[in-house]
């Protein structure tokens, strides 16, 4: 599980480099990470600790 302010990298899909996470669905099932001024939502299983 991630905690908001963690520092992800993605392991499948498109690779932005180091994200910080801003949230998590309801489930847990997927996180919210903002990079370059975006916000974007991943499965948790395609993310890894940066």
């Amino acid at each position: 599980m991630f905690a908001i302010d963690d520092l992800v990298v993605a392991t499948k899909g498109v690779d932005l480099g180091q994200m910080v996470v801003v949230g998590t669905s309801a489930g847990g099932h997927y996180v919210h990470v903002k990079v370059d001024g975006a916000t974007l939502t991943y499965p948790a299983r395609d993310l890894q600790k940066a």
